[in-house]
């Protein structure tokens, strides 16, 4: 029996917290032992460990199978710094098959910061993105008319479940060279509830980004909203020199030779069900 302390912390957290420090030590799929199993081996309630693994399931670390067990969930997707990808190619690098359906292809107006002239036509893409039939996020592309019709891309081609938009550019010529990225945290509107089928309260991360062609011309800006137990972001900061300080400059770039930095920044996709 593991004894719980009698500190004023709930006893779910508790058990939570002690299921994190075994989780970390064990590899993706690995099954845990089974809540009676745990509820006997801490001495309380199934009930209070049904809790407990409910914290760690909203937190992505585990996955749960009906009729099977509960399982240490994949590690999500880790992104090179500064390289793009695209929602295709992100959750394909994580083992998984995404689709998308289209719920609006049609012209748009233009808004201030967008990158785009105010007299340029825009097209507005608007998609559910799918993985493994599972909505997990929806992005809404606002696209230069001009330039789509300039490559012959249209309601039907975007529509095909497998489409992606930067393979097509790229397919057409147009390399997808940098990008402005910004997230927020917020909470889900109802259409976006409905669409991503969420519960009241959820919070989603909206991503905004604009990218660019190598020679400046804007291909994308797009608004992707994202179940939040499926997107994670993480980066490696350094600390600014002291100016005429040359030590701080070494430290830094010691630092950045670091073994421990394993060179891997930015969006994190997953984990989604069937994730072992």
């Amino acid at each position: 029996m593991t004894r719980l302390l009698d500190t004023g912390e709930p006893y779910y957290l508790q058990i939570a917290q002690r299921l994190r420090s075994m989780i970390d030590s064990l590899p993706a799929g690995e099954r845990l032992p089974s809540e009676p199993r745990l509820a006997r081996d801490f001495a309380v309630s199934r009930f209070t460990v049904a809790k407990a693994v409910e914290q760690l399931a909203k937190d992505g670390l585990i996955v749960r199978k009906q009729g099977s067990g509960t399982y240490v969930a994949e590690a999500p997707l880790r992104r090179q710094p500064g390289y793009l990808l695209s929602f295709t190619e992100a959750v394909r690098a994580a083992g998984h098959a995404s689709t998308h359906k289209v719920l609006s292809f049609r012209s748009a107006p233009w808004t201030p910061g967008l990158p785009y002239a105010p007299d340029e036509r825009l097209v507005l893409l608007d998609r559910l993105r799918f993985v493994e039939g599972v909505g997990v996020a929806r992005h809404r592309s606002v696209l230069s008319a001009g330039l789509l019709d300039r490559i012959g891309l249209t309601r039907e081609i975007v529509s095909a479940p497998d489409f992606s938009l930067y393979r097509y550019y790229e397919d057409h010529g147009l390399k997808v060279a940098t990008g402005n990225e910004r997230l927020v945290a917020r909470l889900a509107s109802e259409e976006e509830r409905r669409l991503l089928r969420l519960g009241d309260d959820t919070v989603v991360v909206s991503v905004n980004r604009q990218t660019f062609a190598q020679d400046g011309t804007p291909l994308d800006a797009v608004e992707a909203t994202y179940d939040a137990r499926h997107y994670s972001y993480e980066a490696r900061l350094t600390r600014q020199p002291e100016p005429g300080n040359p030590r701080s400059k070494q430290e830094n770039q010691d630092a950045s030779k670091s073994p421990d930095h394993d060179g891997h920044h930015g969006p994190r996709l997953g984990p989604f069900d069937g994730d072992r």
